[in-house]
């Protein structure tokens, strides 16, 4: 393709949002809300109106109640995620909750209540206060957030694009003032003109089978091109998946009693954590699995025969695309619920890493701001947390965007010059004659999965893979080329998940420590003197990585860290 003949638009706009999941509608929907005379325009490489991973969720949202204290969910928190906790960005958060929960049920999004009307929560991980509630009908909650939100979009006058993919962020000096992009059917080139961006993507992930997840590195290059700073890349959530199906809703069913077992039928988490047993967090599940498969005791099955039948309610499918999944098995003779002989295996899912920001989102860029998942918050995964943190986070994010906006000036246009450089670069992989972008994401994916890897790390395994991805890099990456747009949209996908497996590989290699979800056989054991802080990664001025440990400012916290939840296991 010449890219010279590419036909181009310039799009101006006060606030380019990327990202149309939860995050991005709920900064939109704050923008508008602040000031109606906002021009917001929403761009995602999604469908129109998909809402993102939103519509797959089961709808689990946590909340603090009324009369709950914020501050023992905050203190779980802290003793969950192993000290990495920004402790006051989490107090705002949870002291937000509950006005999020109420704004979906006033956008007639239903929660499953007792008789008297009263919200039933699930516990979660073991906590003693951390809870997630539950959509009415399990199977399309998420489904049924994103429908209303898509229609608070079009009740605000937000507009929108879909299937366009932002691949450059336009700077003027220190300052964010447009992006450029693309149209993935027809290639259209687009120079956006912004006077604030937000980047609200979801976590980035190396395209696994489970929960469809097509969120994935090339947020994270475009972040890291324009100077802002990383964390929490060393950080994973491998899930403990059905190794032939799709099923979603672990938070809940393990909460429930739900466990996995080994295949001489023993539970085996209580061997490795006799307090929690498998009510816990995937990642020390998966972990117990590869071990327990590396020894002989494989395959895994899931048992949820220790489920009472009036909590049955929680996490069988009532409606929606996984009822019918559910009904699909069935007639293939499977009962989720009852069978003790559905496989599950570990599966790389995606990354906790993202944009280290302010407490409103900002990201020390001026005019770029980051929110929901894209943004670094948790190092452990919390059920429900996901839809909580992405409407707070996007709410508080809109806010400050607006404040921004009312002292910003317009900024400069993205001159000629600029956009015709990125629209050659951008268009030079066009071809027919090459390796695909899958044949090179298949060969990143396979490095991933090995256990030696994504659960049970060490200096040996971790450089090995660093090699072999510089490898990739070098032999593969050159090769590989775009027949069409729609496979140049597959091209910036997998080219930023290169940067995100180099940043997860090189961030685990620096912890030489245990903690939360990472976890190294040759640092068994949490090192609190030279790694109680997150590891912060930002471009050098050579196009590398640079990296470091910032400690957790404990001299200004409310909370003590003394309390440890990776102590409950052995491993």
């Amino acid at each position: 393709m010449d890219w010279k003949q590419v036909p181009e638009t310039v799009l101006r706009t006060d606030v380019l949002i990327i990202g149309g999941g939860a995050a991005g509608m709920w900064a939109a929907k704050r923008l508008k809300e602040n000031d109606p005379g906002l021009d917001v325009l929403m761009v995602d490489k999604g469908p129109e109106s998909w809402g993102g991973l939103m519509r797959l969720a089961g709808g689990d949202f946590a909340a603090v109640l009324p009369g709950e204290s914020v501050d023992d969910w905050v203190k779980d928190v802290v003793y969950y995620w192993d000290g990495l906790c920004e402790q006051d960005v989490m107090e705002d958060i949870f002291s937000q909750s509950y006005d999020r929960l109420l704004d979906y049920k006033n956008l007639g999004c239903e929660f499953l209540e007792d008789e008297n009307g009263n919200l039933r929560g699930v516990p979660q991980r073991g906590l003693d206060h951390c809870r997630l509630y539950p959509a009415k009908l399990k199977g399309t909650g998420g489904q049924n957030m994103a429908e209303a939100m898509v229609k608070e979009m079009v009740r605000l006058g937000v507009r929108r694009m879909s299937r366009t993919l932002v691949t450059d962020l336009v700077k003027d000096g220190d300052r964010v003032i447009g992006a450029v992009g693309f149209h993935s059917i027809t290639g259209e080139y687009y120079i956006f003109q912004a006077r604030a961006v937000i980047v609200a993507c979801g976590n980035a992930s190396w395209k696994p089978g489970y929960n469809s997840n097509t969120s994935t590195g090339e947020w994270v290059d475009m972040c890291f091109q324009a100077g802002v700073e990383l964390r929490n890349f060393e950080t994973l959530t491998v899930m403990n998946a059905p190794k032939l199906f799709f099923w979603e809703g672990q938070a809940i069913y393990l909460a429930l009693g739900g466990r996995f077992v080994n295949a001489l039928g023993e539970p085996f988490m209580d061997k490795y954590s006799p307090v929690l047993g498998a009510n816990t967090d995937n990642n020390y599940i998966t972990r117990a699995m590869a071990i327990e498969i590396r020894n002989g005791r494989g395959p895994i099955y899931l048992d949820l025969s220790q489920i009472k039948p009036e909590d049955m309610v929680f996490v069988k499918p009532q409606t929606g695309n996984q009822m019918m999944n559910y009904e699909k098995l069935l007639a293939e003779g499977i009962d989720f619920f009852h069978d003790k002989n559905i496989e599950f295996i570990p599966q790389v899912q995606l990354t906790l890493g993202g944009a280290a920001t302010a407490p409103d989102g900002g990201t020390g860029v001026e005019g770029l701001y980051v929110c929901g998942r894209s943004r670094s918050l948790d190092y452990v995964y919390m059920g429900g947390f996901g839809l909580s943190s992405t409407a707070i986070t996007g709410y508080i994010t809109g806010n400050a965007v607006a404040d921004y906006l009312r002292t910003a000036s317009a900024g400069r246009e993205v001159s000629v010059g600029e956009a015709a450089g990125l629209k050659e670069k951008l268009y030079s992989p066009m071809g027919d004659a090459g390796l695909t972008p899958k044949q090179v994401l298949i060969k990143v994916q396979n490095l991933m999965s090995h256990y030696d890897v994504c659960l049970l790390k060490s200096a040996e395994s971790l450089t090995a893979a660093l090699g072999e991805l510089d490898r990739l890099r070098t032999e593969e990456l050159p090769r590989m080329y775009a027949a069409d747009p729609h496979y140049l949209l597959k091209y910036k996908e997998v080219e930023g998940i290169f940067l995100l497996t180099e940043l997860y590989l090189r961030a685990s290699l620096l912890r030489q420590e245990s903690r939360g979800s990472h976890y190294r056989l040759d640092y068994p054991k949490r090192n609190d003197k030279d790694f109680l802080g997150w590891i912060v990664q930002r471009q050098g001025a050579d196009g590398s990585v640079v990296q470091r440990v910032k400690p957790v400012p404990l001299a200004r916290y409310k909370h003590p860290v003394d309390r440890f939840y990776s102590d409950n296991f052995t491993f």
